[in-house]
């Protein structure tokens, strides 16, 4: 690491709820398959590091249902596990980053526009 952030966008330090559908549902069986919840750490337009139970598979692409406060209704979003780690503070949970992926169906624009507005108004814009 070189210590320099080559991130484009800022990441906001928003606490939600977040459903990661981390396994599929058998096939031909209607509903979910295992759902994990857990809480972001923060946000960004293209990303999310949350806080989770168990372990996630890196390069896994997951279903996920991020509700941000002040929102009316969850934001539906495909993300690909990027990193991974135990989390050092919390034993027995981990620490993972995922990068929000532009799929069909899924709620990126809303996502974007919404972070874009929330950037915004933070006092550190």
């Amino acid at each position: 690491m070189t210590g320099k952030d080559h991130r484009r966008f800022f990441r906001l330090p928003i606490a939600s709820r977040v459903f990661i559908e981390i396994e599929s549902p058998p096939p031909g069986s209607i509903g979910p398959g295992k759902v994990a919840r857990c809480d972001t750490l923060d946000v960004s337009h293209s990303g999310l590091r949350v806080r989770l139970d168990e372990s996630v598979t890196v390069g896994a692409i997951l279903q996920i249902g991020v509700e941000l406060p002040g929102e009316n209704e969850p934001f539906y979003l495909v993300g690909q596990v990027r990193w991974r780690m135990r989390d050092k503070e919390n034993p027995g949970s981990w620490i993972a980053g995922f990068e929000v992926l532009n799929a069909l169906g899924s709620d990126i624009d809303h996502w974007e526009a919404a972070l874009m507005e929330m950037d915004e108004r933070s006092p550190t814009s």
